[in-house]
């Protein structure tokens, strides 16, 4: 038998009675390894001895049943807490800090990122509502390049490694640091010491064997306080012995400094820390993304990721991805004596922001609207100070991170600008969904009435109360908009007083502003009639807005005059303005003329004004050449700027032409490509591209149930609910019930066909709660109709056209007559 100081060397341990104690069975090895090592140890002694084991001893020098053995040994002491905890004795010299439970090493695929302290993140909206932790795609930064190529070396080599990952508050320390050790170390253990005197017990038991990762998140917690410095002059020497293990640790900056710079003036109270932390390899983790891993973000499909971009415009993705679900808690939450004053605030901005208010906030708007977001006990409870305090409540940044409400950059120079503040944009965009079929209380439009920023603003506030049938409401802030020096407010009003059945007085208007040199709000009259079977006026008032000499105007007299010299030279005249539609016409002419050649110059110098009909003639230009792959790469160029319609329409020129594989695959692609940018408010215009590839889809396998199946299970598998919405209606005739389980899932994701189709089919089949989904629609900005219509269905027929006519007033009740 070999002596105790040679097997100590060969396990590689240094104190000789560790191994006895181990041979005497009063304790276990912490590692299989340093096992393995120590029975390889006697087996060479007993070979070199020639001593031959019994038969029923042979197994005694079986690495594989010494390892199992280990396993079992191992998985039944560490039992307990966290699944991988042990009670240690006291040692007899009644040493400080060793009794207590152990956070003994386990294999790191036993750990789950929640437990190792990654923070939740938001949940994709699009998908089916997250439950539990939320982990979304990694994307690699400079940082991590650095990391791993540590840890690589760490791997293959004999020596301990201390790296800490430095960072703010959510940049995303212990995502980098678990992704980087489950890359580079995932056959290794790991130790997770909750306290300081967990480590320090840990340490003393010497219960961290080689190929150990020790995680020491939030290292200030455990270095910082009562036990730190004992643990981390345990450490030290740890850290001193010739074995592979990496001790991972994340601090914030500010910790780090007050860790390792030598204080003056005063009792050094961190030593060992300082010590210990400044011999470190110290990784940055930058605050924001940029350059290329802002460009890897943009590629990736992840739901998570796509909302943290769209709403961290400065960069902040992790921060985002962090402290949105916190954010939207401490909102949901905040209904307290006192917190509920920030929450009235919070929602009047949430309001503003959905419908349309992009200007900075003013704070005097704020104010004015809170107080219908309270209840009566709530308002007369209110102390003096009141908004203040609802302001304090607003800013505070939860997670150190965002703050419901922010300050606004001065335009030039440096500070805040006062009076203003802006709304956190992952707030923002969950209000968005969360908000939709809410109508905000009165003392919110009359606060937008007196106190929006802008007269922009407050047009886009009253379009958005005239969708939600408002149309009093509407009128009133339209006018303000109007004479606040905002033209296209006009061009509403003018329409709206047609409607209404006021031809007269919407021309007189309309005339009065044209002579002001806007002949928009005429056109807009013209295009009125018209639709109300008065050609002969419409031409008139066209005729006279056309007198401006401006190209929306010479493009309109050429729609109504159809033909003749006189459409010639007002298309020419609107090309040479720049208008984007009269491109397209003029071509038309110049077709019609057998001038080809400037018949595609035109088209081109259309579409790439962006006009749609440009576009589409191009594209079927190409097709009816049987240029399939020019007409294909065409269609992808106009759908990478956001409008798919025309990739679409090569798929049902292709399904014309028989090849039914090509019409699928640029079906799918369609789809595909709705898909990635449905979370981008700049690119989420694709209903007629998506609505015309789900319709090719579905129809290709229309026939057959049994193959369309498949199909309409891919259809809704993917995020888009306008996806889900078109596929539902493909069905409705067949399925109804599966059709409006569809439209009940894209209508709770935001998709407002889909509550359309819904209230529609409720009324079909005069379902009990048919009037509160019609509405939803109204007040999710649907417009009064569906809701008049389901009336007149019941008979209620005065009603109906008083809603039509009138629209409904800010508590939802039908508006009495009112004039313009």
């Amino acid at each position: 038998m070999p002596g105790l100081r040679r097997l100590a060397s060969s396990a590689r341990v240094e104190s000789p009675s560790t191994v006895g104690g181990w041979l005497r069975g009063q304790n276990l090895p912490t590692s299989a390894e340093r096992l393995i090592r120590l029975v390889r140890a006697i087996g060479a002694e007993a070979k070199r001895q020639e001593v031959e084991p019994l038969p029923d001893e042979r197994h005694l020098f079986d690495l594989d049943h010494w390892s199992r053995r280990h396993r079992d040994a191992a998985a039944e002491r560490i039992g307990g807490q966290n699944g991988g905890t042990a009670r240690q004795s006291a040692h007899s010299d009644g040493e400080p800090g060793i009794v207590g439970f152990l956070d003994l090493p386990r294999p790191l695929a036993d750990w789950q990122p929640e437990r190792l302290g990654v923070h939740a993140a938001i949940a994709d909206p699009l998908r089916t509502a997250a439950t539990g932790f939320v982990l979304p795609t990694y994307i690699y930064r400079r940082h991590d390049h650095e990391l791993r190529a540590l840890l690589t070396d760490a791997a293959s080599g004999n020596d301990p490694v201390l790296l800490v990952l430095s960072g703010y508050s959510c940049t995303g320390k212990t995502r980098t640091a678990y992704e980087a050790v489950a890359a580079c170390l995932a056959d290794w253990a790991l130790a997770y010491p909750k306290d300081a005197d967990s480590l320090y017990r840990l340490l003393a038991a010497d219960a961290l064997g080689p190929r150990t990762v020790l995680w020491l998140n939030e290292a200030q917690e455990l270095l910082g306080g009562h036990g730190g410095e004992a643990a981390a002059a345990a450490l030290r020497r740890r850290l001193e012995q010739p074995e592979p293990m990496v001790v991972i640790a994340t601090l914030w900056p500010g910790h780090r400094h007050e860790l390792t710079v030598r204080p003056t003036g005063v009792q050094d109270r961190h030593p060992q820390a300082r010590a210990l932390l400044t011999a470190a390899r110290v990784i940055t983790v930058p605050a924001v993304f940029g350059g290329s891993a802002l460009g890897r973000l943009q590629e990736t499909d992840d739901g998570s990721l796509a909302v943290a971009a769209r709403t961290a415009p400065d960069g902040s993705i992790t921060q985002t991805l962090a402290g949105g679900p916190a954010l939207v808690q401490w909102y949901e939450q905040a209904d307290g004596v006192q917190d509920c004053y920030g929450k009235a605030v919070v929602t009047a901005a949430m309001d503003a922001r959905r419908l349309g208010h992009t200007s900075p906030l003013p704070l005097a708007l704020l104010e004015a609207a809170a107080p219908g977001y309270l209840t009566d006990a709530q308002r007369a409870a209110a102390p003096t100070d009141w908004f203040e305090t609802a302001l304090a409540f607003a800013r505070t940044r939860i997670k150190d991170v965002v703050a419901a409400l922010g300050d606004v950059a001065r335009d030039y120079g440096m500070g805040a600008r006062s009076g203003v503040c802006r709304l956190a944009d992952y707030l923002d965009h969950y209000a968005r969904t969360a908000r939709r079929e809410y109508f905000p209380p009165a003392s919110f439009w009359h606060a937008v009435e007196h106190h929006a920023a802008t007269a922009a603003d407050l047009y886009e506030l009253a379009r958005s109360a005239e969708h939600r049938g408002r149309l009093r409401l509407a009128a009133a802030l339209l006018r303000r908009a109007a004479h606040g020096g905002h033209g296209p407010a006009w061009e509403t009003i003018v329409t709206m007083m047609a409607y209404r059945d006021l031809t007269e007085e919407a021309e007189t208007l309309a005339r009065s502003v044209l002579r002001s040199g806007d002949p928009e709000p005429m056109l807009a009259l013209a295009w009125t009639l018209s639709e109300f079977g008065d050609p002969d006026g419409a031409e008139r008032l066209i005729r006279e807005a056309a007198t401006t000499g401006r190209a929306s105007a010479l493009t309109s007299l050429a729609a109504v005059l159809s033909q003749g010299p006189e459409v010639e030279t007002a298309l020419a005249e609107a090309v040479a303005l720049g208008d984007p539609e009269a491109p397209y016409r003029l071509a038309e002419l110049r077709r019609n003329a057998g001038d080809l050649t400037e018949y595609e110059r035109l088209l081109w110098l259309g579409a790439s004004a962006g006009d749609l009909n440009a576009k589409g003639e191009l594209v079927r230009l190409k097709c009816r050449a049987d240029e399939w792959d020019e007409a294909e790469r065409l269609a992808r160029s106009f759908a990478d700027r956001g409008d798919g319609f025309e990739l679409a329409m090569v798929a049902i020129e292709r399904h014309r032409d028989g090849d039914r594989t090509e019409a699928e695959r640029l079906a799918w692609t369609v789809v595909e490509l709705a898909d990635r940018d449905v979370l981008d408010a700049a690119k989420r215009p694709w209903p007629g591209g998506t609505f015309a590839a789900v319709a090719v889809l579905m129809g290709l396998y229309s026939d057959d149930d049994a193959d369309a199946e498949p199909v309409l299970h891919r259809l809704t598998e993917f995020r888009n609910p306008q996806t889900w919405a078109v596929a539902a209606w493909c069905q409705e005739a067949r399925h109804p019930g599966r059709a409006e389980a569809l439209y009940r899932r894209a209508a709770e994701r935001g998709d407002l066909y889909a509550l359309e189709r819904l209230a529609m089919m409720e009324r079909r089949r005069n379902a009990a709660d048919a009037e509160r989904t019609h509405r939803a629609v109204v007040d999710a900005g649907g417009g009064v109709d569906p809701l008049a219509a389901l009336w007149e269905d019941e008979g209620r027929t005065e009603e109906a056209e008083q809603a039509r006519c009138y629209g409904l007033d800010i508590d939802g009740s039908i508006a009495d007559a009112w004039p313009f």
